[in-house]
C-alpha cells in the first residue's frame, strides 16, 4: 500500500471511530498481521485498549482473525473495508432508490451496527418507520413489522444482505481461532428463517454503535466493544448479517454504464441497456468482463411496458451499442433473432477514459486534450505527427506535450537504430499507458480525498463554539416550541446575533461544499479502481 492510501485510512478511522481504533486499524494496515501484544508493544496502548478496539473493529468487518503456526491468535486489517466507508451514503441512497424507505432505514441500521441479528435491526427499523408516521400524521395506521421481515427477504434475494461467516473455534469448542471460513459460499445467501428474526436476550455480541448516529458521522467508543465469538461452531455462515457491499458496487458499475449510454446516444438507448443489465445480473459471474450471451427475443420481451419498443427500432439500438458506443455490446451469435452480450470491461475503459480526459481537460485546456486523443488512437506517435494529426502549432503542440510528459500523463518509448542509443538515430514515441496513468491518478484522488477531509475538520473546529451555541439554542427553542411560548421563542432567537448568522451560514456552505467534493471524488476513484481491478483479472480464453 502507498503512503497516500495509508494516510486516508488513518483519517477515516479517526473521523468515524477515534483515535485509539485508529491507531489500532492503521498499525494492522501497515504490518499485515499481528498479535495483540506486539500491537500494544508497538503503538503505545494498553492491552485492553487493544482488545477493546480489535473487538469493534471485527464487529466493523474491517478486522479478521486467524491462527498461526505457533497457535497464536493473528488479526489483518483489510485496508478496502475502511475506504468502503466513504460509499456508506451511496449504499443507503442505492437501497431507497431500488426498494423504498424501509430497505433504506435497513441498510443504514446494518451498515451502523456492522454486524448484526435481523431481529434487532427489524425491530428498530420497524421502530424508526413509525415514529415518522407519527411526525406526518398520527391518524396513519402503524407498520408491522412482517412488512419489514419481507423487505429483508427482498434485500437478501437481490443479494444486498448476507450472512457473516461463521466463527472457527479449536477442537475443545472454547475459543475462537479464525474468522471468515465458509464450505460454501451460497449459505451466506441462504434466505432467513422464523429463527432469525426472533429478538436475542443477553446476546453476546451486543451493538457497538449508536443506532441514532448518522451514517455519515458515525463514532464508535472503542470502550463498548462486542465479543467476537459466536453461539454456533463450526464451519458455515453464522446467525449475523452484514451488507453485502461487492452487490452494491456491481449496482454503482451499471449505474455508470447505463448513463454513459445515455449520454453517447439517448435515453431509449439506456433503457435497452438496463433491460440487458437486468437480464444478465443473476446469471454472470460479478468478476466477470463479458455477461452471458443474451438473445434479441428475451431482451425484447423484458423491456418494461412503457419503454416497449418495435424489435426493428431494438435492433437497430443494440447495432448502435456495438458500433457507435465503444462496444459496449458485442454481437455474438444469429439464433433467437441475434445473441448479444455486454462488455463490461470495455465499458468500464471508456467509462475511465472519459473521467481522464475531464482531468486534462481541466488542467491542460482542449488543445492538450486532442493531442491526447490522437496518441489515444494511433498508439505510438512522433512529436510532428502529434502535431499534424491535433492541426497545432509545432511550439504550441511541443510545450503541451513536454507538459504533460512532465507530469506523467503520457509516456515516451525510445527506439534506437545503433545500441549506443545516439539522439540523432532514436525514434521518440510518444503514447498513453493507461493503467499506469490510472494509478497515478487514483493517488492524486487519494490525496485530494485526505486533504478535504483535514480541511472540512478544520473548519469545524474553527467555528466549534459557534456550533455548540447554535445548538443550545435550538434546543431551547424546541423546549419552548413545546410548551407554546411564544414571546420567549423570539427572545431565545436573538441569542444568536447576526454577524454570527453569517459566519454559520458561511460555515455550511463551505462544508457542504467540501462534502460534495468527497462524493465527487468517491465517484472518481471507485471508476478507477474498478477499471484497475478488471485488468488485474487474467483474459477470457478466445472462442
Amino acid at each position: 500500500m502507498s503512503r497516500i492510501n495509508t494516510d486516508l485510512c488513518y483519517q477515516i478511522l479517526k473521523e468515524y471511530y477515534g483515535e485509539v481504533l485508529a491507531a489500532v486499524g492503521i498499525f494492522l494496515v501497515r504490518n499485515k498481521t499481528s498479535s495483540c501484544g506486539i500491537i500494544a508493544h508497538k503503538s503505545g496502548l494498553t492491552i485492553l485498549q487493544v482488545k477493546q478496539a480489535i473487538r469493534s473493529l471485527i464487529q466493523q468487518n474491517i478486522v479478521t482473525f486467524s491462527q498461526s503456526k505457533s497457535g497464536s491468535i493473528e488479526y489483518m486489517a483489510s485496508a478496502n473495508a475502511i475506504l468502503w466507508r466513504l460509499r456508506y451514503p451511496r449504499y443507503i441512497h442505492c437501497a431507497k432508490m431500488l426498494f423504498g424507505d424501509a430497505a433504506e432505514l435497513l441498510v443504514e441500521e446494518i451498515l451502523l451496527q456492522g454486524q448484526s441479528r435481523l431481529g434487532s435491526a427489524v425491530s428498530k427499523t420497524t421502530s424508526k418507520l413509525n415514529d415518522s408516521l407519527v411526525s406526518i400524521a398520527s391518524a396513519l395506521p402503524e407498520i408491522s413489522p412482517s412488512l419489514v421481515k419481507d423487505k429483508v427477504t427482498t434485500l437478501v434475494k437481490a443479494r444486498l444482505l448476507r450472512r457473516c461467516e461463521d466463527i472457527v473455534k479449536d477442537k475443545e469448542g472454547k475459543f475462537a481461532v479464525a474468522s471468515g471460513t465458509v464450505i460454501d459460499p451460497e449459505l451466506l445467501f441462504s434466505l432467513p428463517t422464523a429463527l432469525d428474526f426472533e429478538p436475542v436476550v443477553g446476546s453476546k455480541r451486543p451493538a457497538t454503535t449508536n443506532p441514532e448516529t448518522s451514517s455519515k458521522r458515525l463514532k464508535l467508543d472503542s470502550g463498548d466493544a462486542a465479543d467476537v465469538q459466536s453461539d454456533s461452531a463450526g464451519c458455515g455462515a453464522s446467525e449475523y448479517w452484514c451488507v453485502n457491499v461487492h452487490q452494491f458496487h456491481h449496482h454503482f458499475r451499471d449505474q455508470a454504464i447505463v448513463a454513459a449510454v445515455a449520454r453517447n446516444i439517448d435515453q431509449k438507448a439506456s433503457e435497452v441497456m438496463r433491460t440487458m443489465l437486468r437480464l444478465s445480473e443473476t446469471r454472470t459471474l460479478p468478476t466477470s468482463p463479458e455477461s452471458v450471451p443474451l438473445s434479441l427475443t428475451e431482451i425484447y420481451n423484458a423491456l418494461p411496458k412503457d419503454k416497449a419498443m418495435q424489435k426493428t427500432t431494438l435492433e437497430q439500438y443494440l447495432k448502435c451499442l456495438s458500433e457507435c458506443c465503444f462496444d459496449f455490446v458485442t454481437k455474438v451469435g444469429e439464433s433467437g433473432g441475434g445473441m448479444y452480450q455486454i462488455n463490461f470491461f470495455k465499458a468500464i475503459k471508456a467509462i475511465c477514459i472519459s473521467h481522464i480526459e475531464t482531468i486534462i481537460l481541466e488542467r491542460f485546456g482542449s488543445k492538450a486534450l486532442r493531442m491526447f486523443r490522437v496518441l489515444l488512437t494511433d498508439k505510438q506517435v512522433e512529436q510532428k505527427q502529434v502535431e499534424e494529426r491535433a492541426m497545432l502549432p509545432p511550439k504550441e503542440a511541443k510545450e503541451l506535450l513536454y507538459k504533460m510528459f512532465a507530469e506523467n500523463f503520457i509516456a515516451l518509448t525510445e527506439l534506437s537504430k545503433t545500441p549506443d542509443h545516439a539522439p540523432t538515430r532514436t525514434f521518440y514515441f510518444f503514447n498513453v499507458n493507461l493503467i499506469q496513468l490510472s494509478r497515478m491518478l487514483l493517488e492524486k484522488c487519494y490525496q485530494a480525498e485526505v486533504n478535504v477531509m483535514i480541511r472540512r475538520r478544520k473548519c469545524m473546529s474553527e467555528n466549534k463554539r459557534l456550533l455548540d451555541k447554535q445548538e443550545r439554542v435550538e434546543a431551547i427553542i424546541a423546549s419552548l416550541d413545546a410548551d407554546g411560548a411564544i414571546e420567549q421563542k423570539e427572545e431565545v432567537e436573538q441569542m444568536v446575533t447576526p454577524s454570527e448568522r453569517a459566519q454559520l451560514k458561511k460555515m455550511a456552505e463551505a462544508t457542504k461544499m467540501l462534502e460534495l467534493c468527497e462524493i465527487q471524488l468517491d465517484h472518481t476513484i471507485f471508476i478507477l479502481e474498478t477499471y484497475l481491478s478488471y485488468t488485474l483479472q487474467p483474459p477470457p480464453p478466445k472462442k
